[in-house]
């Protein structure tokens, strides 16, 4: 009781009454302060009463939103500071113990999660890294620069392998292994290269090549399914079209034109899902070997400028990064879940542009620091629901 004699959840739910609609800022202070009531009663009460108020044309739903957000506790587990200018898209290595950061000084850090250390760097090349992505053994990482080329690098020695193949006239942006090695995947706006996996050669993926090629130019992101499904997304036409392809048959399954210029694509690792971010929107599309099924979900149309996108290693949740911060989306009903609101705005207008990844099994995701300058791995076992 309070010295008025009034139960605090009385005075809480008066108190969310008067301001709900009109003062957000002032809710928030109160749910915090009330929040030391104790979580299950507090959540029991914001619920009930925000469930009458879903449908308000005044923030519908925002107490849901704030609550959720309060009680999923994002905690920061490492940050890592490689002095090496800006950073752009963090890669895991498929046993998670290892994260591969490519940096505007043309190498790649090697952060050992068990450590919690950067143990050595691999490369260089003549500019920036871009992206980076890891055999099964963890013995090499793929890398794809601002310089146009693509290095193979030998982990353990910091080598540069031999590499045969490069091809792209522009700055490769994108690049990624298949899960089972049997297909890689290089990007640049000029052109997407397939090449065999094992030996990164190509030959029998030349005709692939050109079917994507010749039916779109001007990419800026592409990504592989994963498992043994051999799709490709691509955001071709600088980002204005998006493109379906088998990576084996050679055959464009399907393409859609976007509203709004699209910068970032991943794919579910659990279901055929591709969420693609473009403008102030975040779309859900479902594929399949015969083409987009059915319409794409819209997960929210406000959120300025967004230019990452990631699915957690089990699929439930997708993160998104815009010029607001985070935001993190429960894929089953399709609502957002917790936000992590920072000054994104450097981030939003760089290219490449930053990204992030969740590791493959735990709750974590590696994200850039607003700054750009830094990563840090942040613990989401809260939104685990």
């Amino acid at each position: 009781m309070n010295p008025k004699g009034k139960p605090p959840r009385l005075r809480l739910l008066r108190w969310l009454r008067q301001i709900f609609f009109d003062d957000a800022a002032t809710l928030l202070a109160v749910v915090q302060r009330w929040c030391k009531e104790g979580n299950n009663a507090l959540s029991q009460l914001i619920h009930s009463f925000g469930d009458r108020h879903q449908n308000s044309s005044k923030n519908p739903g925002i107490l849901a939103l704030l609550v959720n957000t309060l009680m999923s506790t994002i905690t920061p587990l490492h940050q890592i500071d490689l002095h090496s200018g800006h950073l752009t898209k963090p890669s895991w290595s498929g046993n998670g113990r290892f994260l591969a950061i490519p940096t505007q000084s043309g190498s790649i850090g090697i952060f050992d999660l068990d450590t919690g250390q950067v143990t050595h760097t691999v490369g260089s090349h003549s500019g920036g890294v871009t992206a980076a992505t890891w055999d099964r053994k963890a013995e090499f990482i793929l890398t794809g620069s601002l310089d146009r080329s693509v290095g193979l690098w030998e982990v353990s020695t910091g080598r540069r392998a031999s590499l045969p193949v490069s091809g792209h006239k522009e700055p490769v942006h994108s690049i990624e292994w298949t899960d089972e090695e049997a297909l890689a995947m290089t990007c640049s706006r000029d052109r997407i290269r397939i090449l065999d996996g094992a030996c990164l050669h190509t030959g029998w993926t030349e005709e692939i090549e050109d079917a994507i090629n010749n039916k779109s130019t001007g990419f800026v992101a592409a990504s592989c399914s994963h498992r043994t499904t051999f799709l490709l997304a691509a955001l071709g036409e600088n980002g204005g079209r998006l493109v379906l392809a088998n990576a084996l048959s050679a055959d464009v399954l399907d393409t859609v034109r976007m509203s709004e210029p699209a910068r970032c694509v991943a794919w579910s690792p659990e279901e055929e899902l591709v969420a693609v971010g473009a403008g102030r929107s975040i779309f859900v599309f479902r594929a399949a070997h015969d083409g987009f099924a059915g319409s794409a979900r819209e997960l929210t149309k406000d959120a300025p400028q967004v230019f990452a996108v990631a699915f957690s290693g089990d699929g439930t949740i997708l993160a998104s990064a815009d010029a607001q911060g985070l935001k993190f989306w429960d894929l089953k009903n399709g609502r957002m879940i917790a936000v992590l609101n920072e000054k994104n705005e450097g981030l939003s207008g760089r290219y490449p542009p930053a990204g992030m990844a969740f590791h493959p099994a735990k709750p974590l995701l590696a994200v850039v620091t607003p700054a750009g300058d830094a990563f840090r791995i942040l613990d989401l076992s809260s939104l685990e629901r």
